[in-house]
């Protein structure tokens, strides 16, 4: 591949600057610049505007969730209920794990809304709301991992 950028001579191309390069060598480099070059200058920085969160999108997401984790996590308690005279690695425990795995997928959404408000005073209240559905779910999940562990 770099050979299509070898000269007809067959060597390599060179990377000292040339005549008419738009700006001179930032840095250690500068030192040797050219006599006559433009000075160094830095680029500005992009502009980065971060839209507006969608609030009622948001508000919406996090509705579905409760519902949802709500739902798993009746499902997860009854699992780790029937899971509890259960040995390692037999079918009840099995379904005890796989329920956790479910409560925890369940969970997701809370961080991302609270994250996706992060920074936001408009939707301070809702990423409040969301990290609090995020420490309730942190406190059941240890509640029922330590009823599964021995």
């Amino acid at each position: 591949m770099l050979g299509a950028c070898a000269d007809r001579g067959g060597e390599w191309p060179s990377l000292a600057r040339v005549p008419g390069s738009p700006n001179a060598p930032c840095g250690p480099a500068a030192e040797s610049a050219p006599a006559g070059a433009r000075p160094c200058v830095a680029a500005p920085p992009p502009a980065v505007s971060t839209p507006a969160p969608d609030l009622p999108t948001l508000e919406a997401r996090l509705s579905v969730a409760r519902g949802a984790w709500a739902d798993t996590l009746k499902a997860a308690e009854s699992a780790v209920a029937a899971a509890a005279s259960a040995e390692a690695g037999e079918s009840a425990w099995a379904a005890a794990e796989l329920q956790l795995s479910r409560l925890e997928r369940a969970a997701a959404p809370f961080a991302e809304v609270a994250e996706a408000l992060a920074g936001s005073e408009s939707g301070a209240a809702l990423r409040e709301a969301a990290e609090a559905d995020r420490a309730r779910h942190l406190e059941a999940f240890a509640r029922l991992r330590s009823a599964l562990s021995r």
